[in-house]
């Protein structure tokens, strides 16, 4: 049996009116009686807020800048405004590759190109209708995430022809689900039918890359390829593959070929982000954290980390370049970005915590670091991590990367532990991106603080048994690992002030060295047990003569 139209509701997404109306006719003569229209993703929104809708039928383009059909149905499933067993139709007349592969990667019921006919669109609105009421109670279950009864159900249906491929596909869901990814592999291998299918060898790749068998997946994926050139998921795992394997160059390549072909994924552009970071492929890395930001936009999953990271990104390409002009266009893209961002509404209306003013700062100080202003970069950082802590109850995760990034570049691996404990201690959501780059940097922290410590360590000890000199070597060379540490600077000063006590007069090059490890410290906003022991030292200082107020 086919769609009941006389009992069902269907809601007709389209911008262009006169198609609207076409629509609403098409479906009408196929006997609906209940049909809604609306202009807009957002009006599609609330009617599927307040009523019950059985069937979408929504264009892919919904107007400039606005919300698109994909957009639409991801917000629509994830916040539940649509029955599990509901089917969504997307329309377009764009036939582009990588417009339609994009449609499809985002698992509506079907995809319908225009111009297409009455008898067109009753046959997929049929056939997806039927199909989602014979795995009604799977879908549910899928939906509540009620993996063992879903697994259940489809161990004991009797399943016809038509629908059996669809029924190994849920099985293989459900066991990547629970991550039971032998279980996947073993049930795709016993379909020795389906195997040969391009689906198949997806699924059996994708299985074998989670168990990190990359050889296998590899060998699955390109069996995908001989099918399909143009697969981007194929690309995606030898992507994933050849990266966890340490073929940078091979991952780089598969990747830019499932962007070339898919590139309107969301998942994708931030899988490119993570393995361009992996392997240092600045150009792509900013490129698909842009894309990741663009994409997420207008959708549920709009995190402002998103755009942080772009910045981020840009600044680390800045950092990485081979010449002076490369790195000014970085660092000036970055800029400008952050300069747009006070008039970008999808920035201005957000509903998570985040300050542009104090996010301006920490790119202004990461700026000053990659230009060698490293004491202007401290004072900068550092006025920032104060203004966090009295602006915010909870550390912002989207603040959190760049803080700790250019913390670490200025060696403050104290700060940069006070941020990392203070994320891990309040729980803080991180996405995928963001986490990947927290725990780089905590790797980063431990490294640099470790090679450190062991030096500070040696001069504080020399220092209590009065062997100044030594203590004071000791010091520089920690300075040397950690350039604008607070408590380094602070140690070493109280060391040089020792051994002006032990002088007859001041040595004007010990007066010069003094001075320059004033000037990290001199002004710039520090923790109260720091505080305290620069005043008692500028004090000292000052009586002699070393420096004024």
């Amino acid at each position: 049996m086919g769609v009941p139209y006389k009992d069902v509701s269907i809601l007709v997404v389209e911008d262009q009116r006169p198609f609207l109306v076409l629509l609403k006719s098409l479906l009408t003569n196929l006997g609906a009686k209940d049909v809604m229209m609306a202009t807009q993703a957002d009006h599609a929104l609330k009617y599927c807020r307040n009523h019950k809708i059985d069937i979408v039928v929504c264009d892919l383009h919904l107007g400039s800048n606005k919300k698109n059909g994909y957009e639409l149905y991801q917000e629509l499933m994830h916040r539940k405004l649509l029955a599990p067993t509901s089917v969504f139709l997307l329309i377009s007349a764009d036939a582009a590759r990588p417009v339609v592969l994009g449609s499809l990667e985002h698992n509506p019921d079907d995809y319908l190109l225009k111009p297409f006919s009455q008898a067109q669109i009753k046959n997929r609105l049929n056939k997806a209708w039927k199909k989602n009421q014979f795995f009604h109670d799977v879908y549910n279950a899928l939906s509540d995430e009620q993996y063992s009864v879903a697994h259940t159900l489809l161990e004991s249906m009797d399943v016809p022809a038509v629908y059996y491929r669809e029924s190994i596909h849920l099985k293989v869901e459900v066991f990547w689900a629970q991550r039971k990814y032998a279980e996947a592999i073993s049930l795709l291998q016993s379909e020795t039918a389906l195997l040969p299918s391009q689906w198949a060898q997806l699924a059996l790749g994708k299985s074998y890359l989670a168990k990190r068998e990359f050889q296998l997946a590899i060998k699955c994926a390109a069996k995908v390829l001989e099918l399909n050139r143009y697969d981007p998921d194929a690309h995606d795992i030898i992507a994933q593959a050849k990266s966890a394997l340490h073929f940078p160059e091979e991952a780089m390549e598969n990747m830019r070929l499932a962007l070339k072909y898919s590139p309107y994924s969301l998942a994708r552009q931030q899988l490119a982000s993570q393995i361009a970071l992996k392997n240092g492929d600045f150009p792509l890395l900013v490129e698909s954290s842009l894309a990741t930001w663009q994409l997420s936009k207008n959708t549920i999953f709009k995190r402002i980390s998103y755009w942080c990271n772009h910045i981020g990104f840009l600044l680390d390409a800045a950092e990485a370049a081979e010449n002076k002009a490369q790195r000014h266009r970085y660092q000036q893209e970055a800029l400008l970005q952050v300069q747009r961002a006070r008039q970008d509404d999808a920035i201005l209306r957000l509903d998570e915590s985040f300050d542009i003013d104090i996010f301006t700062d920490i790119v202004s100080a990461r700026v000053d670091v990659i230009d060698g202003k490293l004491i202007d970069a401290k004072k900068t950082i550092m006025a920032s991590q104060i203004n966090i802590e009295s602006r915010f109850t909870e550390y912002p995760a989207s603040l959190a990367p760049g803080s700790i990034q250019t913390l670490l570049n200025l060696g403050e691996f104290e700060e940069v532990n006070r941020v990392l404990n203070t994320l891990k201690e309040e729980k803080t959501e991180l996405d995928h991106g963001t986490r990947q780059l927290i725990a780089q940097y905590s790797e980063q922290a431990k490294d640099g603080e470790d090679k450190y410590t062991h030096i500070n360590r040696r001069g504080i000890q020399l220092y209590q048994e009065e062997k100044y000199a030594d203590a004071k070597e000791a010091f520089t060379t920690a300075l040397g690992l950690a350039p604008v540490n607070t408590g380094i600077a602070l140690n070493l000063l109280q060391c040089q002030v020792k051994l002006f006590g032990q002088a007859n007069k001041l040595d004007p090059v010990l007066v010069k060295e003094a001075r320059q490890v004033y000037k990290i410290v001199n002004n710039a906003p520090m923790r109260e047990q720091h505080q305290s022991k620069f005043e008692n030292l500028q004090d000292e200082l000052i009586r002699l003569g070393v420096t004024t107020r």
